[in-house]
């Protein structure tokens, strides 16, 4: 496969459409949440469970050629405790 331009972003996943998902990240400049609309490519299937749940997306060409589900932090989770 050749493309010109990949990166990847890491955020919590909060819609997906047809052709689309909404990423909630932080913003470069600000560190404030915002919202990043960004394509999917044709072959790119979403599970439905990841969404609400924090997502790495590479990003090719513009669209996103995959999308991953990051592992939950086990001491985040209410009523676990960190040894």
């Amino acid at each position: 496969m050749d493309f010109k331009e990949a990166s990847f972003i890491q955020g919590k996943l909060i819609r997906i459409t047809k052709k689309k998902m909404e990423i909630l990240v932080d913003d470069e400049e600000t560190g404030e949440p915002a919202v990043a609309t960004v394509k999917l490519a044709d072959d790119v299937t979403v599970d439905l469970d990841t969404v609400g749940e924090e997502v790495k997306a590479i990003i090719v060409d513009g669209k996103v050629a995959r999308i991953t589900a990051l592992a939950p932090n086990p001491a985040a989770l209410p009523g676990k405790v960190s040894t």
